[in-house]
């Protein structure tokens, strides 16, 4: 009996407690913004990739032991050297060809004096005609041979420039695709180098939205870092039988996400219209379907179960339950009952407890 007695007085103490705490809790604060007319097109989110406009495979360009390579990771300038193959075989050659231009030169200015001797004879009648076409032919033959010449030095001077591989553009050394000590042979990749500047976003878009992205100059694209309105950079409508996706490239210069991140942008795929919109955060999405939070003129919570037509970007087109101008929480919606009165708030930071509206 004493039991019983107690377990009363406790439930009695419980809800008289409850009773009294709800009484005396403020209402909750919540964010609103007005439902309007917008002008909205659908849109589908197509998924893409950051992608470098310059990923090159650096290739030597002639053959030899490679004595250096860039560091992996290592950031260079357009012009600096990223790797060097031993030169040595081509120094030697170098210095063959050098004398044997010198040796050519040196015989086509013999003969060049000859001609000018015989010429002088033959005037003169103290030297046969045939012997100064003669010396002509010989001399001509010279400076083919010096040309010949002229152009093995030529050759070996540039291969020997070769033998220092420079990077053609600003980039990050992304792999080592040869090791320091291998022979390596014209034409063998070496280093791949990314460039990290000019980046761009590949994505796939469906050949119907051609006409709307023809429209368009920018898109809304998200990733794990971050979201942003990027320009398109080019369109390309051609697509194969299979996919029937067309490649479109974002210009990514002004946005700091790496190569190989993996993004979605926002495609319209239908004409734009006026819509009565309202933000994606109002939406209450439950079992029973989806609903938003109006604000009467009581600021009281009203209920109302609406239905969502196409969305773009943060703004979604609601139908049904609500005019235009009227007050719908975006903000503090979750635990809100149905008649409950509400503290409405101009900004998120005032939902924070402990800090005072504006």
């Amino acid at each position: 009996m004493k039991l019983l007695t107690k377990a009363v007085v406790i439930t009695s103490f419980f809800f008289s407690s409850s009773a009294t705490y709800g009484q005396g809790f403020p209402a909750p604060s919540v964010n609103v913004v007005k439902a309007e007319f917008k002008s909205l097109a659908p849109v589908a989110w197509v998924s893409g990739t950051i992608v470098s406009r310059n990923n090159s495979q650096i290739a030597a360009e002639v053959s030899g032991r490679l004595i250096s390579l860039s560091e992996l990771g290592a950031q260079v300038r357009a012009g600096d050297i990223i790797a060097q193959i031993d030169d040595t075989s081509l120094q030697i050659q170098q210095r063959e060809d050098v004398a044997s231009v010198q040796n050519a030169q040196s015989r086509l200015d013999y003969l060049e004096s000859e001609v000018k001797r015989k010429s002088t004879l033959a005037k003169r009648n103290l030297s046969a005609i045939t012997d100064l076409d003669e010396t002509i032919s010989l001399r001509d033959v010279a400076k083919g041979d010096l040309a010949v010449a002229q152009a093995r030095l030529a050759q070996t001077q540039q291969n020997l420039s070769y033998t220092k591989l420079k990077a053609p553009f600003d980039g990050i050394v992304a792999a080592r695709i040869s090791n320091q000590g291998e022979y390596v042979n014209s034409g063998s990749a070496i280093i791949r180098l990314v460039e990290t500047k000019n980046l761009e976003a590949s994505i796939f878009a469906p050949l119907t939205a051609y006409r709307f992205l023809t429209q368009a100059k920018k898109l809304a694209a998200e990733s794990a870092l971050g979201n942003e309105m990027v320009p398109i950079k080019a369109v390309v409508p051609v697509a194969d039988s299979r996919s029937h996706l067309m490649e479109v490239r974002l210009d990514m210069s002004d946005v700091d996400w790496p190569v190989g991140l993996s993004i979605k942008a926002a495609v319209a795929n239908g004409d734009t219209k006026e819509v009565l919109a309202v933000p994606r955060d109002a939406l209450v999405l439950r079992r029973e379907g989806t609903s938003i939070f109006k604000i009467d003129s009581e600021n009281k919570a009203v209920q109302v179960q609406v239905t969502v037509g196409i969305g773009a970007g943060e703004l979604v087109e609601i139908i049904g339950n609500v005019q235009p101008g009227d007050q719908i929480v975006i903000r503090g919606a979750e635990r809100l009952q149905p008649g409950q009165a509400v503290q409405i708030k101009n900004n998120n930071d005032s939902l924070i407890s402990g800090k005072q509206s504006n």
